[in-house]
């Protein structure tokens, strides 16, 4: 089944440092995909933002606080209820399935990209996301791995109520992190720049309904969990980063409103590493640390909120 616990002679702070490296070793890869351009890493922008500041400096910050503000006797507990949630669970045959619906997504969302441009050059090929992303990381995972509460085999699981119905007060500490990824961004936003109150709650709904949670349950509720099953948490949360930051390369590359500021396919891909798989990162610690869906969708949504709250207000004049 993979290591589960951590051992008791692993610290806070070894955990910490693994996270490091981790980051470390993605702005390595990505490094490497510049090929002949070194300086290109300083130029890395997150929506048009510098990523030092959207996004390398709020993730270390909000590693730092999830370290310290972790509760070391409720983690212990807390992987307890998970690997029972997860008992009698098929896993590697689950993980698989999820595996080809992330492959699913990036070829679906090519072929529906496809086919919108042929139909009609006025139909905004950006729709294919939304779609492609509802289907393959919802609807299929729960069809098909999640059927409201049991798996395909027929073994319930608890981890919808885990991850949903929290009520120990220590796992809301993580709100702490998603005021310290978003202040960054807050104090960047002028006033000039917010769209009006109804334009604004659109924005909201769209990004935490449509975006944050879709992906968080899939990729940190359904396959971080199995990966950490099969291989321990310190590969699950690498892994799934990654996996997160190709599916964002995919979405980038098909994606007007947002699209990544990269030469080419490499490129593409080491700036999606240094972006959004380092948020992965953080993402995937949140995840271990309190298991609340609703923190991992807002750490996920609030600084994709205030990043494209500029740019709606710009498109649609709602400011």
């Amino acid at each position: 089944m993979g290591e589960w616990h951590v051992e008791a002679g692993q610290g806070r702070a070894a955990r910490a440092v693994v996270t490091a490296v981790a980051v470390a070793a993605g702005v390595g890869l990505a490094a490497a995909g510049f090929a002949g351009r070194p300086a290109a890493l300083a130029d890395v922008t997150w929506y048009g933002i510098g990523a030092l500041w959207a996004v390398w400096l709020p993730v270390a910050v909000g590693v730092l606080l999830t370290w310290l503000l972790g509760s070391r006797t409720g983690q212990i507990d807390l992987d307890l209820r998970v690997r029972d949630a997860m008992e009698g669970h098929p896993v590697r045959l689950e993980l698989g399935l999820l595996l080809a619906m992330l492959l699913g997504y990036a070829v679906g969302t090519a072929g529906l990209y496809t086919l919108i441009r042929q139909v009609s050059e006025e139909l905004p090929s950006a729709v294919a996301l939304p779609v492609t992303r509802l289907v393959f990381f919802f609807v299929l995972p729960v069809l098909f791995v999640d059927q409201g509460g049991f798996s395909t085999s027929g073994h319930g699981t608890r981890m919808p109520a885990l991850s949903l119905a929290v009520r120990e007060p220590w796992r809301w500490l993580g709100l702490i992190t998603v005021a310290a990824v978003g202040a960054p961004l807050l104090l960047d936003l002028e006033t000039a720049d917010v769209p009006t109150p109804t334009g604004a709650v659109l924005v909201v709904l769209a990004v935490l309904v449509g975006v944050s949670a879709i992906e968080e349950i899939f990729f940190r509720g359904m396959v971080q969990t199995r990966l950490e099953l099969l291989a321990g948490r310190t590969a699950a949360v690498v892994v799934t980063a990654l996996l997160y930051a190709l599916a964002q390369a995919v979405s980038g590359h098909f994606n007007t409103f947002a699209t990544i500021s990269a030469y080419g396919a490499v490129e593409q891909v080491a700036v999606a590493v240094v972006t959004y798989g380092v948020q992965g990162l953080l993402l995937g610690y949140v995840w271990i640390r309190y298991r609340n869906m609703w923190i991992n969708t807002l750490v996920h949504g609030v600084p994709l909120i205030l990043a494209t709250l500029p740019t709606v207000a710009g498109q649609s004049g709602l400011s």
